[in-house]
């Protein structure tokens, strides 16, 4: 069914206000919004516009893989759009594609991508996107040492472009070049401009951790060491501050080079250790390579072969990677070639048969003329039927006027016909009525019936609602009694082991002073309550937590609350291996705010459905609980014990709740969690 203009025109205003969010600091806002809203879009021009957001919000933050699946998405539901923003959101698409795979160290993949949108931003006259796609390419031609061929594109840039963003990268990437080709006097004017454009607008510190990274290059030619690991750190921590981390990975390797230059070999190893887990992370493959040729290179330099052909043998497998996936794309690229071939053979065929055609009509052009003195000799025989005709209706009128007085003798008799039906009609009506009545006495008895069974099955329904309601409380008096037992046994333990301890440290520590060979001995001491403390808070958590990961529990527990009710619940994870590693005591306090969600539901909303999504990124644990049920007013409500459980629960972790309700509109609870030391397993 065709969508209507309000509905489509309501859409868009909803991905205006999320980029809106974007671009004015709610990013993290825009983020969540958009996760939300992409299941519920049903215009593809919102689909895409949506997916490519989010491609931008991975971006910044350094999650190259997750911005290719979402601009790949965006192109994907993009593909009935052709209008000018279509193209627009195309050409911006290949410029984020072209971006991270520059970061992931496939530069020939990103030039691909450049040139395309470059060739189609000329096509439909986009000025800025072209000069923005011609900086990208000059910034791969300086990766491959093209020196000349990326100053001509960025010279270019500043003398055609109006964009200030364009002109202050083509400053800084003119720096780079100059310094590569040993011009320093050059070099330094270029990002010296650079640096007064940046000075002007406080939010580009990324283009000024750019400049000052670039100068501490120029230090380090120059023989300026210490001035150049100034520049650096002070670069890191500029990017690190703002969340510039792959500028920081990069600028990270750096001085892990400059420190092994140096010979502070233990410096340079703790920097391309702390760098590889980062380069995973983001996806970096250029700098986790590099990582691991120089821990090789600083093994052999420490005569340690065995950690250096470990170290080798992994650079030589993440090189290897990047040629095979260049291999591939090579291949992609002759799998096109012959497409377009086959096509071509296609498009001669169908030339073939327009000739064909053609030739068709021209004897048509002659058939018509034979067809035409056939409709002429057709007319002259229409006028010799005209005449047979005209002596036909003569003939007609006399058989008329007989057939009139035959008519009249029948009409007499249908008259006598018509008074014997009537009679017998009358008949059958006398003996319908006592049918009819009792018809309907039948019927008003099944109707009472119908009506009696339909109020059974109604009284029938509630018991069995009464007798799951019942059940349920039996089973939550049954945890709660479970929890006093434990908590019994659990205070018995800290009395009797935890609390001996103390009372026996507290005495050695008040005879230390007279006995000091003690000391040892309250060392053990401590040492065994430390233990017992850890095995106490260990017998805390329930076995199946202990023994099962916790993606398999969520989807065991949905499985029961549909089967012991009519709600249907539908539920999403990202990333699910990560989210199984999360600390155990994390994860029983998420399967206790879980249980305590689905049970008010169950009892109170009245819902058909749940929608749950629980998502691991950035370090933060995102908790969406939304259902279609009866609501309640937030403003006059109070937080009754379970919601106020779960407040507390989520404070101890220093995270945030937010409870969006209304009367007949459904519950929607989001809950935001940040890891810190929560991430791993205690």
């Amino acid at each position: 069914m065709a969508q209507s203009a309000a509905t489509i025109s309501r859409e868009n205003e909803k991905v205006d206000s999320l980029y809106y969010y974007f671009n004015n600091g709610s990013d993290k806002k825009a983020y969540q919004q958009a996760q939300h809203l992409l299941t519920k879009f049903k215009n593809n021009k919102a689909l895409a516009n949506t997916n490519l957001l989010l491609a931008y919000y991975h971006n910044k933050y350094a999650a190259i893989d997750s911005s290719i699946y979402y601009t790949h998405q965006a192109l994907k539901s993009k593909s009935t759009v052709n209008d000018s923003l279509g193209i627009r959101l195309t050409i911006l698409a290949y410029q984020l594609l072209a971006m991270n795979n520059k970061k992931k160290g496939l530069y020939h993949e990103s030039k691909k991508w450049h040139i395309k949108g470059a060739e189609l931003s000329e096509k439909y006259n986009e000025t800025n996107l072209y000069y923005s796609h011609l900086h990208g390419l000059a910034s791969t031609y300086i990766a491959f040492g093209k020196y000349q061929q990326a100053l001509d594109l960025l010279e270019q840039c500043i003398a055609y472009s109006n964009d200030d963003e364009i002109i202050l990268g083509s400053y800084i990437n003119l720096g780079t070049i100059y310094s590569s080709l040993n011009k320093y006097n050059i070099s330094n004017n270029y990002l010296q401009k650079a640096k007064e454009i940046c000075e002007k607008d406080p939010y580009r510190t990324q283009a000024l951790a750019n400049v000052m990274f670039n100068i501490g290059d120029n230090y380090i030619n120059n023989g300026e060491t210490n001035k150049a690991l100034m520049q650096f750190y002070d670069a890191k921590d500029l990017s690190f501050k703002n969340k510039f981390y792959d500028l920081e990975l990069i600028i990270t390797d750096k001085i892990g080079t400059l420190l092994y230059n140096e010979r502070r070999d233990h410096d340079a190893l703790l920097i391309f250790t702390s760098a590889i887990p980062k380069a995973m992370s983001l996806g970096s493959l250029d700098v986790l390579m590099h990582s691991y040729l120089m821990l090789e290179k600083i093994s052999v330099r420490k005569d340690d072969y065995n950690k250096a052909y470990t170290y080798g043998k992994r650079y030589y497998q993440i090189k290897d990677s990047i040629e095979h996936s260049q291999k591939e794309q090579e291949i992609n690229s002759l799998e096109v070639k012959f497409e377009t071939l086959e096509k071509e053979k296609k498009i001669k065929l169908l030339q073939v048969e327009n000739l064909k055609k053609t030739l068709n009509i021209k004897n048509k052009d002659a058939d018509i003329e034979k067809y035409k003195l056939q409709q002429a000799i057709i007319a002259k025989q229409n006028e010799n039927q005209v005449l047979l005709l005209q002596n036909g209706v003569e003939k007609r009128k006399n058989e008329i006027a007989l057939l009139k007085e035959r008519e009249a003798l029948k009409a007499v008799e249908l008259d006598r016909e018509k008074t014997v039906k009537y009679i017998v009609l009358v008949a059958f009506f006398i003996l319908l009525v006592p049918i009819v009545a009792l018809l309907i006495i039948y019927y008003q008895k099944l109707q009472a019936q119908g009506l009696l069974n339909l109020k059974e099955k109604e009284i029938n329904v509630q018991r069995v609602n009464s007798l799951k309601k019942d059940q349920e409380l039996k089973l939550i008096k049954a945890s709660v009694e479970g929890q006093n037992q434990e908590r019994k046994k659990i205070a018995q333990e800290m009395h009797d082991s935890v609390g001996g301890n103390l009372a026996a440290i507290k005495l050695q520590f008040s005879q230390l002073t007279h006995q000091p060979e003690k000391m040892e001995l309250i060392y053990s001491q401590l040492d065994d309550t430390y233990e017992q403390v850890r095995n106490l808070s260990h017998n805390l958590l329930p076995k199946k937590i202990i023994e099962n990961d916790f993606v398999f529990l969520i989807k065991e527990y949905i499985y029961t609350v549909e089967g012991a009710s009519e709600i249907n619940v539908n539920v999403s994870f990202f990333d699910e291996e990560k989210i199984n590693g999360l600390n155990k005591i994390l994860q029983n306090e998420l399967f206790s705010i879980f249980q305590e969600l689905t049970t008010n539901t169950i009892k109170y909303a009245k819902a058909k459905t749940i929608d749950i999504q629980l998502d691991l990124l950035n370090d933060c644990v995102f908790f969406i609980y939304e259902d279609d049920g009866v609501g309640f007013d937030v403003s006059k409500t109070t937080l009754g014990i379970g919601l106020t459980n779960i407040k507390n629960r989520i404070e101890n972790y220093n995270g945030t709740l937010h409870i969006d309700s209304k009367l007949d509109r459904g519950t929607s609870i989001n809950i935001e969690i940040p890891l810190n030391e929560h991430i791993h397993e205690a």
